[in-house]
């Protein structure tokens, strides 16, 4: 049974020039997540393969080149080429839950690559929250982006799947 917890969401969107087949082939690609993340966030051990779903990886990740997470989980809950929608369940020491949706949408100026997170990380979740704005953010510049948007919520959600995400910027 899910329990409710305390977090916060995390919206970002990104406006590419790309179609969504490229983008999505991006975003299931952790070669390219590898990649865009750096300097940021560096994690050894991950593959640089496609994400398949069922499969949990580990990886130790180090975040602004100091800050270490060892063991960090990341479920593939679900990669769907039609809908080009990816689900992902993260978790790890001090990180109680960071649910991931990313959803690849047309659109007129090429595609739309939407990011929800939901993270619950206790006292931390503050500022592991602003952490990961700037992570975020940082992938799509580097992904050559064109316009990015940035918003984060309180949220009061079931920590699993289920209660969408909802912000009124999403419009």
């Amino acid at each position: 049974m899910a329990t409710t917890k305390m977090g916060l969401d995390l919206v970002v969107k990104a406006i590419y020039s790309e179609s969504t087949e490229t983008l999505f082939e991006k975003a299931r690609s952790f070669a390219d997540m590898i990649e865009v993340s750096s300097p940021v966030s560096i994690y050894d051990g991950l593959p640089a393969q496609l994400m398949q779903p069922g499969s949990t990886y580990i990886t130790n990740v180090t975040a602004l080149g100091f800050a270490k997470s060892y063991d960090y989980h990341i479920r593939i809950d679900q990669v769907c080429p039609e809908t080009k929608c990816i689900e992902t369940s993260e978790w790890g020491k001090g990180i109680h839950h960071w649910l991931h949706t990313m959803e690849i949408l047309p659109s007129n100026r090429g595609s739309v690559w939407i990011d929800r997170i939901s993270i619950d990380a206790g006292l931390t979740t503050p500022v592991l929250a602003l952490f990961a704005r700037h992570m975020y953010r940082h992938r799509h510049k580097k992904r050559g982006a064109i316009e990015l948007l940035a918003s984060l919520r309180r949220s009061r959600r079931l920590s699993a799947r289920g209660a969408p995400i909802y912000h009124p910027t999403e419009n």
